[in-house]
């Protein structure tokens, strides 16, 4: 895989994040090993449980495969680290390394802001911002 540019790389950060609260989710403090040996091809999907529809990403959010895998199989408080791992696996393989099958799903309720849900699209568009800098003016 070819290294991304800065943008890839902020881009990962941003869906990273989101896409490991979502995986993470339906596993939050669940017994370690459940997320593999739900998956154990080591193919992971957006599945929902525990009151999460597939994809849904927790409060927390407001690659790698196997980081991500091994971080839910931690056990615990599974959303937050595995967000906080799809971050820096995000950070280092850039956006193009998370699954297609991870981002249809994906969707980050904005509480506090009614219905508004935030997509793939508005999470890259996002990290163009990010990745752009301040604003000047």
């Amino acid at each position: 895989m070819p290294t991304p540019d800065r943008h890839g790389r902020v881009a990962g950060t941003v869906l990273g994040s989101a896409v490991g609260d979502a995986l993470g989710a339906p596993f939050e403090f669940g017994p370690p090993g459940v997320y593999s040996a739900r998956f154990p091809d080591g193919r992971g999907a957006m599945c929902g449980g525990a009151g999460w529809d597939p994809g849904e990403a927790t409060d927390d959010t407001q690659m790698a495969e196997d980081a991500l895998a091994a971080a839910i199989d931690l056990g615990g408080d599974t959303d937050t680290v595995a967000a906080v791992t799809g971050t820096l696996a995000g950070a280092v393989y850039g956006a193009g390394a998370i699954p297609d099958r991870w981002t249809a799903a994906l969707h980050v309720p904005l509480p506090g802001h009614g219905d508004r849900v935030l997509r793939v699209a508005e999470l890259t568009a996002l990290a163009g911002a990010l990745a752009a800098g301040p604003r000047q003016g």
